[in-house]
């Protein structure tokens, strides 16, 4: 099955003008089991149709508002992908700049689909980006302080907030509050719910991922070599989850 985006270019002009463009080219050559697959863009002004691939069991978000958080086990296999598909990105020098558990889709089998290339772009190992983008709550403190910043490690801090929404369904820095926020992530202070029963080594590895150091920020290949994914060999699901989805509004974060 197949999804039809469609995009009114009238609506955010700043974007169509800047992001859009760039955002096509770099969909057009992504081809990974993990990233959405984009089957043909077509441009008829004032409007971008994208075909691509249909994600029936919605975004990461949707299964942990549905489920109020991801056991570990599942957790595992979502951000063993997810991790896949950012060393493919990386090989392809493209950072994401918007990993968030809103884009990140799953299909039938619940494989990661990651979606929305809006802030992405190209990027040479070693080069420094500048722009501020992304959203609030996953942002690394090097972006909110306006440092120029390795895009591919904090693309790595906005998998770490991911992973940790994932197994506990709650949020690690409260985002109302932008200084606050940047207060507790420099402090490298992480703190947990009461109730939650969260592994060591998955603790010890989200420690290790939001450390507010990007060159101590642990990398793709520590990432896959960490004990929380010991034993855990990346493969594509093949057997559709035939569950019932509830409403939206169910477990809300």
């Amino acid at each position: 099955m197949i999804a039809i985006k469609i995009i009114d270019t009238r609506k955010d002009l700043k974007y169509t003008k800047k992001c859009l463009p760039r955002e096509i080219e770099l969909i057009r050559k992504l081809q990974h089991d993990n990233i959405i697959k984009v089957y043909e863009v077509i441009e008829k002004s004032p409007y971008v149709c994208v075909i691509q691939d249909f994600t029936s069991r919605g975004d990461l978000l949707r299964k942990i508002r549905r489920q109020s958080k991801v056991n570990e086990k599942d957790g595992k296999m979502h951000f063993r992908q997810l991790i896949e598909a950012m060393k493919y990105l990386k090989s392809m020098e493209v950072v994401h700049r918007d990993i968030k558990c809103e884009n990140i889709l799953l299909d039938s089998c619940e494989n990661v689909k990651i979606t929305d290339f809006g802030f992405a772009r190209s990027l040479k190992i070693g080069e420094k980006s500048k722009t501020f983008c992304g959203s609030r709550a996953y942002l690394a403190p090097e972006i909110i302080r306006a440092q120029p910043y390795d895009g591919y490690r904090s693309d790595m801090w906005s998998a770490g907030i991911v992973l940790y929404v994932m197994i506990t369904g709650m949020m690690p820095y409260d985002d109302k509050n932008v200084q606050k926020m940047l207060e507790r992530q420099l402090q490298h202070r992480i703190i947990y719910p009461r109730t939650a029963k969260i592994s060591m080594d998955a603790k010890r590895l989200i420690f290790d991922i939001l450390h507010p150091i990007p060159h101590k920020r642990l990398t793709i290949e520590e990432v896959i070599r960490s004990k929380w994914l010991a034993g855990v060999e990346y493969h594509i699901l093949d057997q559709p989850i035939n569950d019932s989805l509830t409403s939206d509004s169910d477990n809300i974060i």
